[in-house]
């Protein structure tokens, strides 16, 4: 947060410090809502929390990402997979919609473990029916996009450390440092931040059985996840999980099922979406879609267990059509 979110103080007027800020807007909103519900004045102080604080982003980054308490939520998503390469305009490819079973598990002294089982659609960019084939803008080819999934992934969220996956190698650079993740507020709306970059790694296809799936160059990955909610409730001491809307933008190396080879470029993704709190909620097209290319998903109290992705899939389908 600048100091540029912060009201400029009259000369020689007190200052208040940015953790004050945070607690009297977040007890104006909260004392506003209670006002229009049902009248009365608010009962309950929200919470006094210094979001440059490890511990307190963590508390409000668990609301919003996912909950306090043992429950499971959904994030649901969807935008455009663009290619971009070199010489050539930006083109969309595909649209990709995304439906995630997010699993918290207190752990106790302020530890959660959290645990995403992810289902992805593939749809026409023009018409948004499900895309099993569909002409590759760049290559002019026919290719059959891969309905993906991916997990089941645990990180563990504490105070005193950066999140780590539990049971996986990280391909992620791990830093010695607390938790704390950017953040920024204007007025009731709270924003919080992760970004990553992967580069150097091996690609997960072997080039020498995958040549038209899989670039000559190492990994290369840049994740972007921004979470938006209301600070009001994040401050709720009432609520475990926050309504959080979502948006995620990356880039990557192509997807094998595009088969570019080695050309060189790379995909941008751009998409956005929310929170949900019961299936109830999905679209009913999605519902159905998803049902029927990934019945497993729906699968209790665990979708599918051991760890699974889009390249496994892949190398797994084209192995088997040989």
């Amino acid at each position: 947060m600048s100091d540029a979110d912060l009201p400029t103080p009259a000369p020689g007027a007190a200052v208040m410090p940015r953790r004050g800020l945070l607690q009297l807007a977040g007890a104006t909103a909260l004392a506003g809502a209670a006002a229009t519900a049902t009248g009365a004045t608010l009962r309950t102080p929200p919470l006094d929390l210094d979001l440059d604080r490890p511990a307190d982003n963590l508390l409000a980054w668990m609301k919003m990402r996912a909950s306090l308490e043992g429950q499971d939520v959904y994030f649901w998503f969807t935008g455009t997979l663009d290619l971009a390469l070199p010489g050539e305009p930006i083109r969309p490819i595909v649209t990709v919609e995304t439906v995630i079973l997010r699993r918290s598990i207190p752990q106790g002294a302020g530890v959660w473990h959290v645990t995403d089982w992810e289902a992805s659609l593939y749809r026409d960019p023009v018409t948004g029916a499900i895309a099993d084939e569909l002409r590759n803008p760049s290559t002019g080819a026919m290719v059959r996009p891969l309905h993906y999934r991916e997990g089941p992934v645990t990180f563990e969220y504490r105070a005193d450390a950066q999140p780590q996956l539990v049971g996986l190698p990280t391909p992620f650079e791990r830093k010695p440092a607390p938790f704390r993740q950017p953040w920024r507020v204007v007025g009731d709306d709270l924003w919080m931040i992760k970004d990553f970059y992967i580069y150097g790694q091996k690609q997960w296809l072997d080039i020498k059985e995958f040549p038209a799936e899989t670039p000559a160059t190492p990994l290369n990955v840049s994740s972007i996840a921004t979470m938006h909610a209301s600070l009001a409730e994040v401050l709720d001491p009432a609520v475990a999980s926050t309504r959080t809307r979502y948006f995620y933008q990356a880039t990557s190396d192509f997807l094998p099922w595009m088969q570019m080879g080695q050309r060189p470029g790379f995909v941008v993704w751009h998409e956005a979406g929310k929170k949900l709190f019961s299936l109830a909620e999905l679209p009913v097209q999605t519902r159905a879609d998803l049902e029927r290319i990934h019945p497993v998903w729906f699968n209790r109290p665990v979708p599918w267990e051991g760890f699974t992705n889009m390249y496994a899939q892949y190398r797994e389908r084209a192995r088997a059509q040989r």
